[in-house]
């Protein structure tokens, strides 16, 4: 029996550094993130993101998995997330005839708040005096993690730098949402959608769908359309950011 016992934590020491202990890992955690969610009533405090990481974080340092390793093992879903914002085009698609009433303030909020999204992470991380891989790592803070690790190789950053500053970003996003929507008197959903796409990304979009399918389209939008702009100017700008940091 003794023999028997220790052959099953062998075996369950080895099931723990495959792939299929992270998936199980993370799936696990999220439905109970979504339970906890339900239970709350749906508090942002609450969100699935943010609760569904606490077990995560609580369990890998008593198994012996590292990040790095944790990340090899979830690479299948962290492949999914593009397919899964491709899918936003969607209920966007079934709310093209709104957006095209909107579509010149659409522009323009999308590349002032791109703009402005980059300029105070690049000038606060620069002001409070952090080294330029860092400054790097935050700029594309406001848009979603697939691009985010790409555009972040063009800037010198840490890309688990960055894509912890996306994560962190969505979060604060998602929970402040609410209370400044009440402050501002924002009733409107397309703009309610609009705002958590560009400043919050993909977590924002989700919490952005809470209010209706029109904020979730306009949120979508944002959000593709902040990382388009994003991908393009920062790349092409950030040379002439560096040599003033």
């Amino acid at each position: 029996m003794e023999t028997t016992m220790l052959a099953n934590l062998d075996n369950l020491a080895e099931l723990v550094h495959t792939p299929l202990f992270g998936l199980l890992l993370t799936l696990a955690s999220y439905r109970f993130a979504l339970w906890v969610y339900g239970r709350s009533n749906s508090l942002p405090i609450f969100h699935p993101f943010l609760v569904a990481s606490i077990p995560v974080i609580i369990v890998l340092p008593l198994v012996n998995v590292d990040y790095e390793e944790y990340r090899e093992q979830t690479q299948m879903i962290s492949f999914l997330l593009g397919p899964a914002t491709v899918a936003l085009a969607w209920p966007l698609y079934r709310q093209l005839h709104t957006v095209r009433s909107v579509l010149k303030p659409i522009l323009v909020a999308t590349v002032f708040g791109a703009t402005l999204s980059a300029a105070i992470a690049v000038g606060l991380a620069w002001w409070l005096g952090a080294p330029p891989e860092v400054v790097g790592s935050l700029a594309p803070k406001s848009i979603t993690t697939p691009i985010a690790v790409e555009v972040v190789k063009s800037t010198g950053g840490y890309v688990s730098l960055a894509a912890g500053a996306v994560a962190i970003t969505g979060i604060v996003g998602a929970l402040s949402a609410g209370p400044i929507f009440r402050l501002l008197r924002v009733t409107d959903h397309r703009v309610k959608g609009f705002a958590l796409g560009l400043v919050a990304h993909a977590i924002g979009t989700a919490r952005a769908f809470e209010y209706g399918e029109k904020a979730g389209a306009f949120a979508g939008l944002a959000l593709g359309l902040c990382g388009l702009v994003t991908a393009i100017a920062l790349p092409w700008l950030w040379p002439w950011v560096a040599q003033y940091l």
